[in-house]
């Protein structure tokens, strides 16, 4: 009735950052209304929008991903392909790179391999990457996808660039996150956080996001890395991250190191704030507990914002917090 009426199908709202997000966004990415997506699509909105591909990974599932490329859709410059790692969904990147999504371009943000390195993808996705041509001699800031997949304890990378007769000559500071990634660590060793090259900035920030690395998180905090230091790129601590993420292990081990509660991103999030964010927007929510998070983070005395009570999509976070102003009310501001 709305476009029978002039409504616009590629109409979009201001999304965060500037960002526009489009109906198609809104019916895939958000309701997931797959007719409705596939009814925008038919009736002219268009499959390029800046935000549908890269999201549809997101869902978990293929048709979405699938409609949209039977549209048209360009994953050139989206970095749908580096997302779809980010999950370890090798049908998403065949379909990807099936429709022309180049390895090279993803160089724009970070490279293929390193950015399987940084989720821990498998051999299997890591074989896939390597036959598609990813190159295994690409360093990006100033280290090489070898010397970072040791770094990160991925080894399923190490291994096939190993296979294929690919090494690297670690430093000092790499040698002994190498082996904190292991599980072992040299007793009176430290590392100079100022000496590591800058792929590495945001390394805690990053192994935030998976709680099966919280003892290699451990061990790198007790070689020197700075453990609240804020990614260089939006400014997210990894309590945030883990906050962000809902995984309470995590953040409980960060919570413990006293970090700076009232830190603000660049994204305008405090940690009470990014945790919130995180529990409606982090994908593939039955995996998480940004519950026990928040119980967390308010038993370690963060101020509740009244505004923050207000704004609560969740219905059992919104409860939790009625509850507890009502038990604490000194807490709330």
């Amino acid at each position: 009735m709305l476009v029978a009426q002039g409504a616009d199908v590629n109409d979009a709202q201001e999304g965060p950052q500037g960002a526009r997000l489009s109906a198609l966004y809104g019916a895939l990415c958000v309701a997931r209304n797959l007719e409705l997506a596939r009814w925008l699509l038919e009736n002219g909105a268009s499959p390029d929008d800046g935000e549908s591909l890269y999201h549809s990974v997101e869902i978990g599932a293929p048709e979405g991903l699938k409609l949209l490329l039977e549209h048209g859709a360009t994953p050139q410059g989206t970095n749908a392909l580096l997302r779809a790692l980010d999950f370890n969904d090798h049908g998403a990147v065949e379909l990807l790179l099936a429709h022309g999504a180049t390895l090279d371009e993803e160089v724009q943000t970070i490279p293929a391999l390193h950015q399987a390195a940084r989720r821990g993808c498998d051999r299997r996705m890591v074989d896939l990457l390597l036959e598609a041509g990813a190159d295994p001699a690409r360093e990006w800031r100033w280290v090489s996808s070898y010397a970072f997949a040791k770094v990160l304890g991925s080894r399923a990378l190490v291994e096939a660039l190993e296979a294929r007769g690919v090494t690297a000559t670690l430093s000092r500071e790499e040698t002994l996150m190498a082996e904190a990634a292991e599980g072992r660590t040299t007793k009176g060793a430290y590392i100079d956080p100022e000496a590591l090259p800058p792929a590495y900035d945001g390394l805690l920030r990053g192994l935030a996001g998976r709680p099966d690395r919280l003892a290699q998180i451990k061990a790198l905090v007790s070689l020197g890395l700075p453990y609240d230091a804020p990614d260089g790129t939006d400014g997210v601590t990894p309590v945030q991250a883990a906050a962000w993420e809902g995984y309470p292990e995590v953040m409980a081990y960060f919570l413990n190191l006293r970090p700076d509660m009232s830190h603000v991103n660049a994204h305008g999030g405090t940690l009470l704030g990014t945790l919130l964010h995180g529990a409606e927007n982090a994908p593939k929510i039955g995996a998480r507990d940004h519950l026990a998070c928040l119980k967390l983070l308010l038993e370690h005395g963060v101020a509740l914002p009244r505004k923050a009570m207000a704004m609560v999509g969740r219905p059992d976070l919104a409860g939790f917090l009625r509850g507890w102003a009502e038990a604490h009310p000194g807490q709330v501001v």
